[in-house]
């Protein structure tokens, strides 16, 4: 393999995995926010927050997941 495939393959997966990470803390963060006072207004905007960003995490990795395949490469 190339040096920039291998380079371009590696920031993809960092790229997945950072948007995943990402998600879950600032979920958890709002999660710690919303405990320490709890109201209702809260409690929603959690769980909005946390579904949204749960669909954008599925979005982005079945997008990752579905990229074609290169003519050469091996499965």
């Amino acid at each position: 393999m190339e040096p920039i495939t291998v380079i371009r393959l590696a920031l993809g997966v960092i790229t997945d995995r950072l948007i995943t990470i990402l998600a879950l803390a600032m979920s958890c963060g709002l999660a710690c926010y919303t405990m320490w006072a709890g109201d209702w207004v809260r409690v929603a905007t959690l769980a909005i927050f946390v579904v949204f960003s749960y669909l954008v995490v599925n979005i982005k990795e079945r997008t990752s997941n579905e990229r074609p395949q290169r003519v050469g490469e091996k499965e």
